[in-house]
């Protein structure tokens, strides 16, 4: 009977298969963690989605406007129509206050279309006077003499390319703009909700004011600024929205 010989290996051998071995658990953790980045990018897109639909639905009803982006220093969670108590009820979904009130706020341990799957903040403990948000819509949508009076939808120029719902840096703040409070959780950009209710994936160049691709400020809605012809996504509904008064 033949016996297989048991041959261990050298050391010149095992020099040379270490090596190797660790490049290749790298690369297949790199692939692992970009294949885990674009599962959580397309989730979040799925939120955003969903609050699309709910924004449109909502606008439907209210003579083409949109709610309230609300008042995050005074902690005003419950009845005073913002986006996140009126809107949620159009996707199926409950009010924030209600969550609130249940003692089961959404964070990164949960998972909803109110957090981002790329959230990190899992410690985060939020309360009716400091709320915790990883979405919120953009301050342009209203005008700057009234943060009730919102534009209309049939009012926006180019409703496709309008930014109207955003991803938010983790904190407790449901309202962003161009050149704060944005972020580049997927892939050096950020998911968005436009004027006409679709979905869509942005670049940080396409988005920030007050940097390199777009040095002007965020409030500048003149043809120099966000309605200038070279930009091709926009934060206000039509030129010269900022200075538009009630």
């Amino acid at each position: 009977m033949n016996h297989l010989s048991k041959r261990a290996f050298t050391l010149t051998e095992m020099l040379v298969a270490a090596p190797v071995a660790m490049l290749l658990g790298t690369m297949l953790l790199a692939v692992s963690n970009d294949a885990k980045q674009q599962l959580q990018a397309a989730a979040c897109l799925n939120n955003m989605r969903q609050w699309g639909l709910g924004f449109m639905l909502y606008a439907n009803d209210y003579n083409d406007s949109y709610p309230y982006d609300g008042n995050y220093t005074a902690g005003l969670i419950c009845g005073v129509g913002t986006w996140f108590d009126v809107v949620p009820p159009y996707i199926g979904q409950k009010s924030l206050c209600n969550l609130y009130a249940a003692g089961t706020p959404p964070t990164p341990l949960t998972k909803s279309i109110w957090i981002c799957p790329s959230a990190t903040n899992v410690t985060v403990q939020p309360t009716l006077s400091v709320p915790y948000f990883t979405y919120s819509m953009t301050v342009c949508y209203h005008r700057r003499t009234s943060a009730r009076s919102s534009f209309r939808r049939n009012e926006a120029t180019s409703p496709s390319t309008t930014i109207l719902f955003c991803e938010e840096s983790e904190d407790s703040f449901g309202e962003t703009r161009g050149d704060a409070d944005t972020v580049t959780r997927h892939f050096g950009g950020s998911n968005f909700v436009f004027w006409d209710g679709h979905a869509g994936w942005l670049t940080y160049t396409n988005f920030c004011r007050n940097c390199a691709a777009h040095p002007f400020q965020w409030d500048d809605s003149t043809v120099a600024g966000d309605w200038k012809a070279t930009v091709q996504y926009h934060w206000w509904p039509f030129a010269n929205a900022s200075m538009a008064q009630q």
